[in-house]
Formats: structure tokens, C-alpha cells, sequence
């Protein structure tokens, strides 16, 4: 995120749209955990986890943040791992 912010990718106005991707991906992994908890998987959370996932993977493409969609941009700079992904000013 904070690459992504410096390189003006992701703007204060898109701050909603990342967070959408946030909750769409902490809801598919809490009904993952719900999920194996029980004896037998609820094939209705199942559904909802699947429409989760494709809600964020479509939002992580829109904002840049897959390989793909940064290629995409034109982001040719390198990816540095050592960034704190929270740390967004």
C-alpha cells in the first residue's frame, strides 16, 4: 500500500474502495473459520464465502493490487517487501 499511495496509484479517494477490499477478504476468511468448525460445511456460507472472495478479487484488480493490474498500470517499479502494508500515511 504504501508503494502503491507514493506512485499515486491509490489516492485518499480511493481509500473506500480499498477498504471494501479489506472487508471482503476478512469476511470470506471469517466464514472460512466458521466453516471448519462445524461437522458438516454450510453449503449456504459456502456460497457467500465464494461471492466474498470474487467481490475482493475484483476490487484488488481495480486498485492495483495484484501483479497483473500493477503490470497493467505501468508500475515497473520493483516490489520491495521490507514496506509495513499498515503503515500508509
Amino acid at each position: 500500500m504504501p508503494q502503491l499511495i507514493s506512485r499515486r496509484i491509490i489516492t485518499k479517494a480511493d481509500l473506500a474502495g480499498v477498504e471494501s477490499y479489506c472487508v471482503a477478504v476478512g469476511a470470506s476468511k471469517l466464514i472460512a473459520e466458521t466453516m471448519t468448525k462445524g461437522d458438516l460445511p454450510d453449503l449456504r456460507l459456502g456460497g457467500l464465502q465464494i461471492r466474498y472472495m470474487q467481490t475482493a478479487r475484483q476490487l484488488a484488480a481495480e486498485y492495483g493490487l495484484t501483479p497483473t493490474s500493477r503490470a497493467r498500470i505501468g508500475s515497473a517499479a520493483p516490489e520491495d517487501d521490507s514496506d509495513n502494508p499498515l503503515a500508509v500515511k
